[in-house]
């Protein structure tokens, strides 16, 4: 809905852009470079944690109001949870497989294959799922609840986030969203986040973004009235 509080937009914004990078990797590096495999399971562990979390903070913070307002959705986004899930527990036993030592060439050249078809086919019913969440989940809420409501529902699951984890998700989602939509998530920051977290987000913001991205941000909040910032 135009103008309403999108409690899901940046987070699947950073987790898309998470899960074509992996799909990406998987599909230009050969089995035989062990940099470049190293580099991919480096990546999907980290890729890894955030899905999980982020199964795991909708359950904790938002399945109550589906519960009350929506509960054909809920079982909906349970079941496809559910699903996703244990696809993603046997992707993780196949990238631990690329790790045996001393491994037979052919065999470690067919798991590096079978897992660049199962993470596209994970990621294609994974966007089917952010799809879900987003339209029929996202209907439902903004039904029901207002956007201060939904709000404090974003900062609970922000809030339930440990740093490391976040910093995980900020790594994905800095460069997927738009620039008004940094500029809000980093003005909140810069009002209520303590001096250290912010300007480490800020160091993070630099590393991610390019030059022309990362000079648009540093002057829109150069401008906030610093007697604003508590």
């Amino acid at each position: 809905m135009f103008n309403r509080f999108d409690l899901y937009a940046p987070v699947h914004k950073g987790i898309r852009l998470a899960l074509s990078g992996l799909c990406h990797q998987a599909g230009s590096v050969d089995s035989s470079d062990d940099e470049g495999v190293k580099s991919f399971v480096e990546e999907f562990r980290r890729v890894a944690i955030i899905l999980e979390a982020h199964s795991r903070d909708e359950d904790a913070n938002i399945n109550e109001s589906y519960e009350k307002f929506a509960p054909e959705t809920l079982h909906q986004l349970e079941d496809e949870h559910g699903a996703l899930e244990h696809y993603l527990e046997q992707l993780i036993e196949l990238v631990d497989q690329l790790q045996l030592k001393e491994q037979n060439p052919i065999e470690h050249q067919k798991i590096w294959w079978h897992i660049g078809k199962d993470l596209n086919s994970f990621t294609a019913d994974y966007f089917i799922h952010l799809q879900s969440e987003e339209g029929p989940g996202m209907k439902a809420l903004w039904e029901n609840l207002t956007d201060d409501q939904l709000k404090v529902i974003s900062i609970n699951i922000r809030s339930s986030i440990p740093p490391q984890t976040m910093s995980i998700f900020m790594h994905y989602m800095i460069p997927a969203i738009s620039h008004q939509e940094r500029l809000e998530m980093f003005s909140d920051m810069k009002r209520f986040a303590p001096k250290e977290a912010y300007e480490g987000m800020l160091g993070l913001a630099k590393s991610r973004l390019d030059q022309k991205s990362w000079a648009q941000l540093q002057t829109a909040l150069e401008e906030i009235n610093p007697e604003e910032v508590k």
